[in-house]
């Protein structure tokens, strides 16, 4: 597959990095990741606030690695107000330019500042659910919920980084390993191979708790001590005849490829619910245990999490108004200097803005 054909198959746009460059400006880096860079840009003529994520590839990859393209693919086929919008692309030499919808920062970015309450924390989660329970309803899997993947704005919820989603309905080579660690659920630990939605939901369950107790509670410094973390706080599972009290049965478990690398000890017993008790409501702990069962052909669904009682008479769209008749006016100031007006490239220059914008969370 040559560069020039995977850009035509699919994007309407055939903007090279020279047109980026004219089109935009760069204002400051946003993050680094595995394959790129993201900065927040602004459009010249729209003046419009982007997200512009780079990524590399090497000229021996004979076009956009196979990350990239399931990603922009993606993006290009979904419109939903809870997923990040995509808005243009480009390309140049060994590199490829995704435009995106900006929001001001992540859930990991919130949650290192702000507490949040469980009124806040539902808000989050509901517009995280419906975002998965779309993205099911279409044949994807995220399978990298976590909250730097979560985009914030006084509330308003946007997943992003599809970078290893897999759409279901294309039997096209998928990466095998998913999910930080920390947030994976416990049949990807222990070898399930086929491919199921469920592993989004017990992301958002394990994101739903951090919220409240600013901590998570799966996280482990590898593999197999956050699984340890499953096996301490949702219990080992058995199945058979002889299931104890507190221990969940999930039948053809002991067949899994690494049911004898993780799991080792005697069973232990499910004690969720008790942590659960000190900052949950009755229906919440409902809920999230449902997110959190070991089975995942027994985990409630993205699309019946929306329809828990937990959630009942939630109007998202009621309460994003709130917010943003709420929101508190912001001074702007202004900075007309531009110290460096050039699009990065190999030697990553970096265009400072000229409008520096600064705000706060309404709460």
């Amino acid at each position: 597959m040559t560069q020039e054909f995977t850009f035509q198959r699919i994007s309407t746009s055939q903007m090279q990095t020279e047109d980026l460059k004219k089109k935009y400006i760069l204002q400051k880096i946003l993050g680094y990741g595995r394959y790129g860079t993201v900065y927040k840009g602004v459009n010249q003529r729209t003046q419009e606030t982007v997200a512009i994520k780079e990524l590399r590839h090497s000229i021996d990859d004979q076009g956009i690695n196979a990350q990239a393209l399931r990603e922009i693919e993606i993006l290009k086929s979904i419109q939903c107000q809870q997923i990040v919008s995509f808005k243009d692309l480009a390309h140049g030499q060994n590199k490829i330019y995704i435009i995106m919808e900006y929001m001001e920062e992540d859930l990991l970015t919130a949650l290192k500042r702000n507490t949040f309450s469980e009124q806040q924390a539902k808000m989050i989660m509901f517009q995280v659910l419906q975002g998965l329970a779309y993205l099911h309803n279409k044949g994807i899997i995220h399978r990298d919920i976590k909250p730097n993947n979560i985009l914030n704005r006084n509330l308003e919820i946007k997943i992003c980084d599809l970078g290893m989603a897999q759409n279901l309905k294309k039997l096209k080579p998928q990466t095998i390993r998913i999910q930080n660690h920390s947030y994976r659920a416990p049949e990807v630990f222990l070898g399930l191979l086929n491919d199921q939605y469920q592993v989004d939901v017990w992301s958002a369950g394990v994101l739903f708790i951090q919220l409240l107790f600013k901590d998570n509670l799966f996280e482990g410094s590898s593999d197999y001590a956050s699984f340890q973390q499953i096996l301490k706080y949702c219990g080992t599972p058995q199945e058979g005849n002889f299931v104890k009290d507190n221990i969940e049965n999930w039948n053809g478990v002991t067949s899994l490829k690494n049911y004898s690398t993780f799991i080792k000890e005697d069973p232990q017993p499910r004690t969720l619910k008790a942590i659960l008790e000190k900052k949950m409501s009755p229906s919440l702990i409902n809920l999230v245990d449902s997110m959190l069962t070991l089975d995942p052909s027994q985990r409630i669904t993205a699309q019946d999490a929306l329809q828990h009682p937990y959630f009942c008479g939630m109007n998202i769209q009621r309460c994003l108004h709130t917010i943003q008749a709420s929101r508190k006016k912001v001074k702007t100031e202004q900075n007309t200097k531009t110290d460096v007006f050039n699009y990065p490239n190999g030697n990553k220059i970096i265009v400072v803005s000229q409008i520096f914008q600064k705000s706060q969370n309404c709460f």
